[in-house]
């Protein structure tokens, strides 16, 4: 995935003040290059800790296993834009969130590791998966509320009904990304399910003489 100073600035909102784009934009170039950046608000300084927002981490999220058909409840990251999930909106049909499980990255590594792939190709993925080369997944660096470094896979998507989830005894705000998060977790998002650079061409066939 190619995260240059191009593609990032055409992903930087208009609504944010001058001063609060610049911010951004240094931070995700960083990231781009292998460097840190805050991608959690505080729990002190977190607003929105009763409202559920795409990118957010919660705990009660309900999966079914396919293996064996079995129903699981896990943590993990909201991948429904923040208006679909919204229970103030009215809806005709009642709105399902979509998500996808939060693994620690050691846990990753521990299945890469179970793979038989060498030690070097495994690092060469951790590396590629810190820096958010890989497109299909989102790194997440510990901080904040989060203790160990965690990875999501967005092509392990799953959902639920939101009525469900909101009324789930386990259910609990684990973390809001912020602004840097956001946007990255965004673009790479788009990356992953909206790749109009595929570089196919869909015309159909000439008909046979």
């Amino acid at each position: 995935m190619n995260l240059d100073a191009e593609t990032l600035i055409q992903q930087i909102p208009y609504y944010l003040s001058a001063q609060d784009q610049k911010a951004l934009l240094d931070e995700l170039t960083a990231i781009s290059r292998g460097g840190t950046a805050e991608y959690l608000l505080s729990t002190y300084r977190d607003s929105f800790k009763e409202v559920m927002l795409q990118g957010d981490g919660w705990s009660g999220l309900q999966l079914f296993l396919f293996d064996t058909g079995d129903r699981k409840s896990v943590r993990g990251i909201v991948l429904s834009n923040s208006c679909d999930v919204d229970p103030e909106n009215p809806r005709d049909v009642p709105a399902r969130v979509i998500f996808a499980p939060l693994v620690k990255l050691a846990a990753f590594k521990t299945v890469l590791d179970a793979s038989g792939i060498g030690a070097e190709r495994i690092a060469a993925k951790i590396a590629a998966i810190k820096a958010q080369k890989t497109t299909n997944i989102f790194y997440l660096p510990a901080g904040g509320p989060l203790k160990e470094d965690y990875v999501v896979r967005f092509d392990d998507a799953h959902n639920m009904p939101v009525a469900a989830h909101t009324k789930s005894a386990d259910r609990e705000k684990l973390f809001t990304l912020s602004n840097t998060g956001f946007y990255m977790f965004v673009l790479k998002l788009s990356v992953h399910f909206c790749r109009l650079q595929e570089k196919v061409n869909r015309k159909p066939a000439e008909a046979a003489t």
